[in-house]
């Protein structure tokens, strides 16, 4: 039986999903299947919001890009109101100094403040000026913190983190953060592509990389769609580094 392969390509990364069934995603379950468990489904959100995440990350955010995390002091720290105020005004003043310089402000944030002390994680894509400076002139009320990405391409583990971390915080209605997420509307959209694989019935379960790609082993999972009872694959290809980029 023919089967469908969906590639997702963001950035240097391409993640593939393989099934007989074109709507992964299905959240009707088959004749004689449970009903999946709120638990079940809550897992299963959460792996969703993870990969939205992780492949916009992917798509615009790489070597020369950072993840910041923005604290207050102690005595001004604010509510989940305020802070969202704060950060807001914090992007407009950074987004009028790329401006300035010639460039264009990408981000993407989330803020904790569930049983801890309420702080803001952004990624925010380099430039030549000095953004550690850039940053501190703008944030007034507490420290940056600075990280820097690597070349690796693939930030499963930072969007896995951020999706984590905030999973409590996003549900309270006060006033504060009402979504997982928020980023800048300049971002690149993954491209997604679907295609029918009809000279082959089954799929090897060790799949093998593309040309100029090679497999991100932790991200290889044979499993069963629970909301349907078909067989799924996932996994990752990594663009290879060019040889002649040192």
């Amino acid at each position: 039986m023919p089967y469908y392969k969906t590639e997702i390509t963001a950035g240097k990364t391409i993640e593939v999903i393989k099934s007989y069934s074109k709507r992964i995603g299905d959240h009707k379950p088959r004749a004689g299947r449970e009903k999946p468990t709120a638990e079940e489904m809550e897992k299963v959100n959460q792996k969703n919001a993870e990969a939205k995440l992780r492949r916009l990350i992917n798509a615009n955010f790489g070597y020369g890009d950072y993840h910041l995390v923005l604290t207050y002091k102690k005595e001004l720290r604010p509510d989940p109101a305020t802070a969202k105020k704060r950060i807001a005004k914090f992007l407009r003043i950074l987004r009028r100094a790329y401006k300035r310089l010639g460039e264009e402000l990408k981000y993407i944030v989330v803020t904790e403040y569930e049983n801890k002390a309420i702080h803001h994680h952004l990624i925010v894509n380099g430039i030549d000026a000095n953004v550690n400076k850039i940053v501190r002139d703008c944030w007034e009320w507490g420290s940056p913190h600075f990280t820097p990405l690597d070349d690796a391409g693939q930030y499963k583990e930072l969007a896995a983190y951020f999706i984590k971390e905030t999973s409590k915080t996003y549900k309270k209605d006060d006033g504060g953060q009402r979504q997982r997420y928020s980023c800048s509307k300049n971002l690149i959209k993954p491209v997604s592509k679907t295609t029918i694989i009809k000279k082959a019935d089954k799929w090897l379960d060790e799949p093998k990389a593309k040309k100029g790609y090679y497999i991100d082993k932790d991200t290889v999972y044979n499993t069963i769609n629970p909301f349907n009872g078909r067989p799924v694959q996932y996994y990752t290809m990594i663009k290879l580094p060019d040889p002649g980029g040192g």
